[in-house]
């Protein structure tokens, strides 16, 4: 049967006067007339072809279709409240939800948000991964932490982490290392949409061969950094991303050799709205943690 013209107020008048077995208490709970839910009653019956209820002079009952319908749409129901609930609750009601980078999320934030969670047990968390500003653009949450220069109009925003990167690679590829120069045999990771990569280090650490560009190209700091625990070659990381991670027992920096970079990491909020007392919340536990501070 195609149900796909049901109307859902269809189905809530009918589970209310299921549960109810009463048209006119149906209508007081759903302030309609009691004409109104006879009438989307009969709409429903006629749709599907069954009558859902036996009318009597002083009684409603459900027919065998209607107390089988009646489970359906009440499951149904519920799950539909609380899909709608966990994707549009408000953070006034104690849920965080916040737009996080992918690689920020995964090797910063993912391992020490248990702490924020433990230091404010009755809030809910709701993490979405974004990676590109069409995907901020789309975003409506009340934080947000970006991968940029730190210029969005219609934003406060706050520097998370030192903007620094140094190379890293696998253990075992570290052993071959004698010096910087070691790189020119080494496959070079880069990640598109930053400023700044291995061209920049190698002008500063290999003039000589500054011009070559990397090999592999790759579109998030996580990615490349599985890629160099695989030993496929080396690439660019800030520490923090490295250290209190999954990525530390894996990769390390084979020579202090770091670089500036000119985009950073960047807490977000629009500057017309105030912040939620969860939101509020959240920046003050950043404060405290040792690592995320102004770069």
């Amino acid at each position: 049967m195609n149900i796909g013209n049901l109307q859902l107020n269809w189905l809530r008048t009918f589970e209310a006067s299921g549960r109810l077995l009463s048209f006119s208490l149906a209508a007081e709970e759903l302030n309609l007339s009691q004409s109104a839910v006879s009438q989307q009653i009969k709409l429903l019956e006629h749709k599907l072809g069954k009558e859902l209820f036996l009318r009597k002079t002083r009684s409603l009952q459900l027919t065998t279709e209607g107390r089988a319908l009646l489970d359906v749409v009440r499951e149904g129901l519920q799950r539909l409240n609380a899909g709608m609930s966990s994707i549009f609750s408000s953070s006034a009601d104690g849920v965080l939800e916040l737009h996080v980078n992918n690689t920020f999320g995964e090797l910063w934030l993912a391992p020490r948000i248990g702490r924020f969670i433990a230091h404010r047990p009755q809030l809910s968390v709701r993490m979405l991964q974004t990676n590109w500003d069409l995907e901020y653009e789309a975003a409506n949450t009340e934080l947000e932490i970006r991968y940029g220069t730190g210029s969005w109009p219609g934003f406060e925003t706050r520097s998370l982490l030192p903007r620094i990167l140094r190379p890293y690679c696998s253990i075992s590829l570290a052993n071959k290392l004698r010096s910087a120069d070691g790189f020119e045999q080494t496959a070079l990771i880069d990640v598109l949409g930053t400023p700044n990569g291995w061209l920049d280090w190698k002008r500063i650490y290999c003039p000589e061969t500054a011009e070559h560009p990397a090999r592999i190209h790759v579109d998030s700091y996580a990615i490349a950094a599985s890629m160099a625990i695989e030993g496929i070659g080396a690439c660019l990381l800030y520490d923090d991303f490295v250290s209190g991670s999954r990525l530390e027992p894996f990769l390390v920096c084979p020579f202090d050799a770091p670089i500036s970079c000119d985009a950073g990491y960047y807490l977000t909020w629009r500057s017309d709205k105030p912040l939620s007392a969860a939101a509020t919340e959240f920046c003050a536990w950043l404060d405290l943690e040792p690592s995320c501070i102004s770069g």
